[in-house]
């Protein structure tokens, strides 16, 4: 139901129930006495409406990751889970595992590492409105990766013993932290489900260096080429409703009667409603 429709139902149906107070005025008469009909006049009508803090929350999946898989030597499997607070911050949860295997055209090097990492962070909505279906966010996060890697490569001859070594590393452990700036939009296309697309910026804590040198990939950051990162994400998303209180919509309404020696009498008419019946 689109907005208008919905507000249209909602006014009707306070409306409806203030004449309803005011007949039950009306006949509220003592036993015996004879009723005197009376005029009522709606001095000013205000419609106020009360959001609740907690409005759900959102599953989400990256599909760009799944695209990167099978189009160059990196791929990611990312899922996250969001809180929804009054359509305006975001609590965020993003949880994936990344995948690369790549070799170096000019050294012949290769590199190799499958693991999982962990992000958390706060995204803000930054629209004016709110309550809307879009959305235009910026936010932060925390990544986290504990990880082993392989490296190999051509022998290598010693420079003073002229003797050639095996150039071959396996399972190397190590772990990296970074930090993320993120910016993005978020659409509405049916009902529950959203689609989106964000921009980060990231920008290592640690690299997570060992004795063989900084691992060339770390999952869910990336490259470790230079000092910072640029990644991307293309997000369908679908809203949860689970647990979310209703949302209150009242009416307050100044009413007198024809008479001018009564005084003013208020009411006030409460309905209540969730948010998709506002949208």
């Amino acid at each position: 139901m689109n907005a208008k429709r919905t507000s249209g139902f909602t006014s009707l149906a306070l409306l409806s129930s203030l004449i309803l107070l005011l007949s039950v005025e009306l006949h509220a008469q003592e036993p015996g006495e004879r009723p005197k009909p009376t005029l009522y006049v709606v001095d000013s009508l205000n419609v106020e409406q009360k959001q609740t803090f907690f409005q759900g929350f959102t599953l989400s999946g990256d599909l760009f990751g799944l695209i990167q898989k099978y189009t160059s030597d990196y791929g990611v499997f990312e899922g996250a889970l969001r809180v929804n607070f009054k359509n305006k911050y975001f609590p965020i949860v993003e949880a994936g595992y990344a995948i690369c295997e790549t070799t170096n055209e000019d050294t012949h090097i290769s590199y190799e590492t499958k693991a999982p990492y962990l992000r958390a962070g706060l995204d803000i909505n930054m629209l004016k409105n709110k309550w809307q279906n879009n959305r235009l966010y910026l936010g932060a996060r925390y990544g986290i990766s504990k990880f082993n890697y392989d490296i190999s490569g051509p022998e290598q001859t010693d420079k003073i013993w002229g003797v050639s070594q095996p150039f071959h590393f396996k399972d190397i452990s190590t772990t990296a932290h970074w930090i993320e700036f993120i910016a993005g939009v978020q659409v509405k296309i049916w009902g529950n489900f959203h689609m989106g697309w964000s921009v980060r910026f990231k920008t290592a804590i640690s690299k997570g260096s060992t004795d063989y040198g900084t691992p060339y990939y770390i999952p869910g950051y990336g490259t470790t080429t230079s000092g910072t990162c640029w990644g991307a994400t293309y997000n369908l998303s679908f809203d949860l409703n689970w647990g979310r209180k209703k949302n209150k919509t009242m009416l307050n309404a100044v009413v007198h009667p024809v008479s001018p020696q009564s005084p003013p009498k208020q009411h006030r008419v409460e309905d209540e409603q969730t948010k998709e019946e506002t949208e």
